[in-house]
This record gives C-alpha cells, structure tokens and sequence, in this order.
C-alpha cells in the first residue's frame, strides 16, 4: 500500500548439405573389375550373389516410386505442402491490404482489439532534439581528477578505460571536470559498468542523455528500426553495442556515437526521430452477430461519465446488425477531453510562462468537460488525490487512477486506466509528447530510467 502521507507529486520531464563417401549409393563395396583371361572360364555364381548383383543395378528411384504406398505418402505431403504455402500466401495478401493482424482481449470491456505500434515525433519537433556533433560531454561536476577514478573503477571500469577516459578531461572548464570521450573507449564499457557510471553521471543535469535516457521496449532494438532499413547493419550494431539494463528495462544513452557514424543529416534527422517515438496501442470495440452488447455498453457508458448509454447503444446495435458484425474505435467510448486529444500534441507555449498540460493535469481532468487549470498544480494535485480517491489492488473500472511511485513515496507519473492493461496517458510536460495510449509496462519502462518504480492503483470515492 502507499503511504497516502507520504504521496507527494511531481514533474520530471522526458523527452548445406553433407555428403558421406565412405560407402557408395546402396552401402555395398563397388564391384570389382576383372580383367578378361585368355582362357575362358565358367564361373557359377551362387544364388544369392546374383540376387545381391541384381539389386545392384536397380536403379532405386524406380523402386521407390514402383510402391503405392510410398506414393501415396509422397502425394499426401505434396497436398500439405500446398495447402500451408496458400495459407502463407493468403495471410501475407490480407496483411498488405487489411495490415497486421489485431490481439484480441476480451474482458468485462468487451472485445478489444489492440495493435501496437510505433508513433513517431513529428520532425518539426524532432528538429529541436538537442544533440551536439562535438558531443559526447560527460560533467563530473566539481569531483576531483582521483573522485573521478575511483568512481569509474567502482562502476566497473577497468584501470585502462579509466586511464583513457580521464585522458579525455578538456581544458577551459574552469573548476567543472568535464570529459570528452571518444567513441572507442565508450564502446568498450561493459554493459554493467555502463549502466553504473551513467547513473552516477545521471545526478548531473548537465548529462543529459544519461539523466534522461531512451527507452527501448522489450530490448529489442531490431523491432525498434525495423521500419527504417536506411540506418544499416552499423548502426543498429552500434545502438546494440551502447545499450545497457536497469530495473528490468533497456536504456540507451549515446545518440551522439551513433550520429557521427552517420553519413548524412536526412539518416541521422531519423535516427532521432526513432529515439524519440514511443510505443502506443490502437484499439477498437469489436461487435459481432452474436455479441452481448450489454456487457461493453455496462463497462463503458455506467463507469465513463460523458459517455452516455443513449449515444452509444445505437452505436453497438447498428454493428451487431451488419451480418459479420463489425467495430468501432475506442474514441467513441472516451469523455470529450480525451477523445478531443488522443494521439495529438499541443503546440509549443506562447510565452516563457505559460505552463503546459503534463501528466497529473491529463489524469485529473480526465473526466472534465473544462479542464481544471489548479491540475497544473502538484501541491493541489497531490491534496486531490487524497481527498477524493482511495487505493485499490488493481484497477477494474474505466477511469481508474495508474499511479507509478518511486522507493520515497513520491508520484512520478500518473495516467488513467481504459481496459486490460492500457492507459491513456501524456508522458511529460513536454511539447512534443502527445496524448496516447499504451500498455502499463510500457509506461513503467518509460520512468523507471533512475530508480524503481512500482506501479498502484486508485479509484474515484463514491465509484
């Protein structure tokens, strides 16, 4: 349980074949051949040995094709074989024309169909990733030349990446140890020393892909650039090489090392745009012919308020009537604010004060027909929270709160649970990042960079 006391609110912002010749065709020593005597001679062979002499020269695909029964079975795995290569055929005509195939869940929701993609930043803001080509820079703030040792040999470096990395200090930094590796001795960190030393180098702002790092889901860094072939073999080796785990999650933290090995502004503008996307979730209510549409209408209309059951039946029932049933999407089944926002991002703020819609302000104001601008507020929000929801095992109700809270106490993130394990969210203050939905690890993944975080749930009082 979380200690509601101790529930404090903030904002972090995240950007062949084997031949064998020892024996011949039929595993019988070839014949031998004997040359013609002068004097004739009348050999008489027993009969077994003109058996075994007649078998000889059989040829055996004359005999393996003279039994039925052999081509029978050979005809039969000829059928198969066509059979799986029209169903493999089919299944790739029907994914190019209708897409990937849907995972269907089903619950007290209905049933849902979830496609996970990959949404990409719009390369208006992908152009404001701050990345340097003198990079990478690591600031050890103010430590000493032997603090700095020490600390890399205690992340596990060895005494010579040590040496070379301190070999990399640049001059005219004033009283800041600031180091300028190159891309060799970064590349030849251990994945385990990686993720120490970056944690270490995390608690200075300056750093700020170690303090921010991407996220990639699942650690599968081939799905990740599976769309974009244009990177290469050496890029994505390069992005394999530099990643490093912590708390159960992939993190990659030099973009700048990958960039340089890049031979053009169009392929490293991608690359970025990559890093920058997430993982999200397209979903649809499916309705067939014999559907029990109360089930969908009960979970959706009596738990989502501004969803409401005379706008939605109609809905189901004109599906339920076609003769293969049919869909609809899961924005029609949200309140005006997320329907209104969902898989959009808000435009850049007008002036330096002006305070954008993070996480805790979509969360709250969920269910707000005019958004309650106090959401903005994490001292208020913090109190709301308290005041009007209480702590449940795990979520069961449209509109329920996904909180993910750090080892003190404090809320880093928090989102709105739909169905099965999908929430919408909006992850972070900034510009750039939309309103989605997405699966709760992914989420998970996402702040779980720094410090572990566990996920708890909370309902609405009075729900």
């Amino acid at each position: 349980m979380v200690n509601r006391k101790a529930l404090h609110v903030f904002d972090r912002k995240i950007d062949g074949f084997i031949y064998s010749t020892d024996t011949d065709f039929f595993g019988l020593p070839a014949p031998s051949i004997v040359p013609r005597s002068v004097h004739a001679v009348n050999v008489s062979l027993p009969p077994e040995s003109n058996n075994l002499l007649a078998t000889h020269h059989k040829s055996p695909w004359t005999s393996w094709v003279a039994s039925r029964k052999r081509q029978v079975v050979f005809w039969l795995i000829a059928l198969v074989a066509v059979v799986l290569a029209t169903h493999w055929v089919d299944l790739r005509l029907e994914s190019y024309v209708r897409g990937d195939r849907a995972k269907l869940v089903s619950g007290a929701w209905g049933d849902l169909e979830e496609w996970d993609i990959r949404l990409e930043q719009p390369l208006e803001y992908v152009g404001f990733e701050k990345t340097t080509e003198k990079g990478p820079f690591w600031s050890f703030g103010t430590l000493t030349e032997q603090a700095v040792h020490d600390l890399m040999i205690a992340s596990g470096c060895s005494e010579d990446q040590a040496k070379r990395l301190l070999q990399s200090r640049m001059s005219g930094t004033g009283s800041v140890f600031v180091l300028q590796p190159d891309a060799e001795t970064i590349l030849s960190l251990t994945p385990e020393a990686r993720s120490k030393l970056y944690l270490a180098l995390s608690q200075n702002q300056s750093n700020r892909f170690q303090n921010t790092p991407y996220f990639i889901p699942e650690g599968n860094v081939d799905e990740l650039f599976s769309g974009h072939k244009e990177f290469g073999y050496k890029g994505i080796s390069l992005v394999k090489k530099l990643c490093y785990q912590r708390n159960g999650f992939t993190y990659f933290s030099d973009p700048e090392v990958v960039l340089k090995a890049l031979d053009s502004d169009q392929r490293r503008l991608a690359f970025l745009q990559v890093l920058t996307g997430q993982n999200v979730v397209l979903a649809r209510l499916l309705i067939r012919p014999e559907s029990d549409i109360d089930k969908p209408l009960n979970y959706w209309a009596l738990s989502m308020h501004g969803v409401l059951l005379k706008d939605l039946m109609p809905l189901l029932q004109a599906q339920k009537r076609e003769p293969n049933g049919g869909s609809l999407s899961i924005l029609y089944l949200l309140p005006s604010l997320a329907r209104e926002r969902l898989f959009t991002s808000p435009l850049p703020p007008q002036n330096d004060g002006q305070k954008l819609p993070d996480c805790h302000w979509t969360a709250l104001n969920f269910f707000n027909a005019d958004p309650d601008p106090r959401m903005n507020d994490n001292g208020y929000a913090s109190q709301f929270i308290q005041n009007n929801y209480y702590e449940v095992a795990k979520p069961g109700i449209a509109g329920d709160l996904v909180l993910l809270v750090n080892p003190l106490g404090q809320v880093v993130h928090s989102a709105v649970y739909l169905a099965d394990d999908l929430v919408f969210t909006k992850n972070g203050i900034n510009y750039a990042q939309p309103w989605i939905l997405m699966h709760i690890k992914d989420m998970q993944g996402n702040f779980s960079a720094l410090e572990p975080v566990k996920v708890a749930y909370f309902r609405r009082k009075g729900v």
